[in-house]
């Protein structure tokens, strides 16, 4: 009898998201929705090597498994090897979130009887069951199309995102960064944008850290990854070191998001750290183009949508970065926006 049968539905399956971290983490909500409909399940996940210690911290996954392109897995012959590895687990159904032909092969050579993902790519022959969605339509948001991946499995169940990281526990570090900050709540702001999509400029940024000093106690952390040092430096070079710190590289993902878990606000644009935000609770303040494929509808904070600021213009239907009729319309808010977003509005809320 096949694994996937009716009389034995499937009970080993297989999740694989391979790209950025924002990416991933709009992922795990379907790790919560299997679960639920399948609690006795033994879930596999497949991710980059770098997303791995974020994911270490969610719940729900049986078996974390690393994909290593450049490594083990590199080339055809790598793919060979990840199939028969997958091979060896018996997996029942896979989800391939991110397609990628070399993925869809080794599924596929993995002889797993059930095999989900898109049904756009020219390789989709691959799978068994093809989901034809446009997401760069952008009409949900994309931890809902990651869902929808799901339907067949969850046989009607139309599950809302949600997210089940494990608890929290402090370690030494913590305690020393505490201490550091000389301050009870801190703030983070994250400038960087790593050009994926549109972005506040610097003069707009030291505003947001000028009013934070002004109408708060709080510590300001300026965050970034690789490549970010010189715009975070800038940026902190202008205020007081005890109140504005500095923290690229100094962290792994992991203890980065234990930092986000635990602050007041986390302020930046579309980027990682703020799907981290709002997978974690922590309230924040968004700053997106409107248009597609940016849009919040599909890229903003799935909780914490009323915290999105996006520029009032008569702009296109589609927006290309690179082109941008209005020279990067997140630089066309005024300051007077911003102060209203974050003062009147979302500081106001906190303290109440």
């Amino acid at each position: 009898m096949s694994r996937n049968s009716s009389s034995n539905p499937p009970q080993r399956f297989l999740l694989i998201r391979t790209d950025r971290i924002g990416d991933t983490i709009l992922t795990l909500p379907a790790v919560t929705a299997l679960r639920k409909k399948y609690p006795a399940a033994f879930i596999v996940f497949l991710a980059q090597s770098y997303t791995v210690p974020l994911i270490e911290q969610y719940e729900g996954i049986d078996l974390l498994l690393t994909y290593e392109p450049e490594g083990r897995h590199k080339g055809w012959t790598g793919i060979m090897r990840l199939s028969h590895e997958l091979q060896e687990l018996k997996i029942d159904a896979a989800l391939l979130f991110y397609p990628r032909v070399e993925l869809a092969f080794a599924l596929f050579k993995a002889k797993i009887p059930v095999r989900i993902g898109t049904g756009y790519r020219w390789y989709s022959f691959f799978l068994t069951k093809r989901i034809f969605e446009h997401r760069k339509e952008c009409q949900k948001h994309e931890a809902e199309y990651n869902l929808s991946l799901l339907a067949s499995l969850l046989h009607g169940q139309k599950p809302q995102p949600q997210y089940e990281f494990k608890e929290w526990i402090p370690e030494s570090w913590w305690d020393n960064f505490r201490t550091e900050l000389n301050s009870t709540n801190y703030v983070i702001v994250h400038p960087g944008s790593g050009a994926s999509a549109p972005n506040l400029n610097q003069e707009q940024y030291r505003l947001i850290i000028r009013l934070l000093l002004e109408k708060t106690a709080w510590t300001v952390l300026l965050t970034g990854i690789s490549g970010e040092e010189k715009l975070v430096h800038d940026l902190a070079a202008d205020f007081p070191q005890e109140r504005v710190k500095e923290i690229v590289g100094r962290f792994s993902l992991a203890e980065f998001f234990s930092v986000i878990r635990n602050s007041s606000l986390l302020i930046t644009s579309s980027t990682g750290p703020l799907h981290l935000a709002n997978a974690a609770g922590t309230p924040l303040l968004g700053f997106f183009c409107a248009a597609k494929p940016y849009t919040p509808k599909r890229w903003g904070p799935y909780d914490q949508q009323k915290w999105v600021v996006t520029p009032n213009l008569d702009w296109p239907e589609i927006c290309e970065l690179k082109k941008c009729p209005h020279g990067g319309c997140l630089q066309k808010l005024s300051d007077s926006e911003i102060t209203t977003a974050l003062c009147e509005q979302r500081l106001k809320h906190l303290a109440e």
